[in-house]
Order: C-alpha cells, then structure tokens, then sequence
C-alpha cells in the first residue's frame, strides 16, 4: 500500500514536472515572433512595389483600448524604419463594418501614417487569418466586448510567408532590425 501511494506520489510529481516545463516553453516561445507560408501573399499584394514590407495590424474598427496602442505602433515601425519601403495596413476584422465607418476610423490615423484598409477577399484568406489569432467576429455581441489579439503581421518582399509577431518590444524591434538587414544583403 505505501509503494502504491509512493509510485502515485511520483506520477503526480512527474506530471506537474512535464506541465511546468511545457507552460515555460510555451511562454518562450509564444513571444517570439515566428513566421508561417502565405499562400495568397503574392497575389493579394502585387500592387505593392517589389522591394515593400507590408505590416498589417488586425484590429476593430470603432476599437478605443487596444487598436490605438498598435496603431501608434505602426507609427514607430516607420519611424524605426525609415529607410526601408514599407506600407500599412488595417486588417478588418469585422466583414460587416460599412466602408464610411471604416474610412472614418481610419482618418485620425491617416494624418501620420499612410495606414489602407485591408478586408480578407476570400474564405482562404478569412480562415488563414482566424487560424493565426486574427479575431474575426461572426456575432455582433463579440464585437462589443471589444476584446482581441494584438498580434501584428509582416510580409517580407518576397511575400512567400508571414511574420507573425505577438508583441513589439525592443527585443522584437531588434529581430525585426536584423530581419530586415539579412534579407536586404540576400536581395529578393
């Protein structure tokens, strides 16, 4: 009987091991940006220049908490950045929101940041957002909560693939330096 307690003391013990070490990992690694194919990133932004970096910020449009934060955001990436091309955009999550609520959110930003509005064309581009942690509303009683991700998305201009990026930070804006630099060596 004491054996069997024992060897369940140190399931138990080994279990809570293995979760403890899985959530540091998780946490590690979670706020590292990563990057993931883009399958219609070619296509969707082929009236971009060929040498731009697309950043595209998924947000509500009417959004007070969260949106101004990473559009000010945005601002920063151009300012860190100036000596690359790069264009903006705001990922509307809401497939319901009107093009005059839109342009009317979007006009106090626009003043210093040339910041398009950017809406999914396809049921593709709509999930590959969703499974990336773009909140898309599908209810308007989620809109009200006006809770979402603020995870920012960069396109390099090769636009084979994306980076996903859960937060922009200094160690962030230092990968992203790097990023930039390898990629402006390699020449697309």
């Amino acid at each position: 009987m004491k054996n069997h307690k024992i060897k369940n003391l140190g399931l138990f013990f080994l279990g809570f091991l293995f979760l403890f070490v899985l959530s540091l990992g998780i946490g590690y690694f979670g706020e590292k940006f990563r990057f993931v194919e883009c399958p219609f990133c070619k296509e969707r932004f082929s009236n971009e220049p060929k040498d731009t970096w697309i950043l595209i910020y998924p947000g509500l449009v009417g959004c007070g908490k969260k949106c101004p934060l990473a559009l000010a955001t945005l601002r920063q990436f151009q300012d860190r950045f100036p000596e690359i091309q790069s264009s903006f955009y705001f990922l509307v999550t809401d497939p319901n929101e009107t093009e005059e609520a839109i342009q009317s959110y979007l006009a106090y930003y626009q003043k210093s940041l040339k910041i398009k509005a950017l809406r999914p064309k396809s049921e593709e581009e709509t999930s590959f957002y969703r499974k990336l942690g773009a909140y898309l509303p599908v209810h308007p009683s989620l809109k009200k909560r006006d809770e979402h991700g603020t995870q920012f998305f960069l396109i390099p201009p090769n636009r084979d693939f994306m980076f996903l990026i859960p937060k922009l930070g200094e160690e962030e804006w230092d990968e992203i330096r790097k990023e930039i630099e390898f990629k402006s060596i390699k020449r697309y």
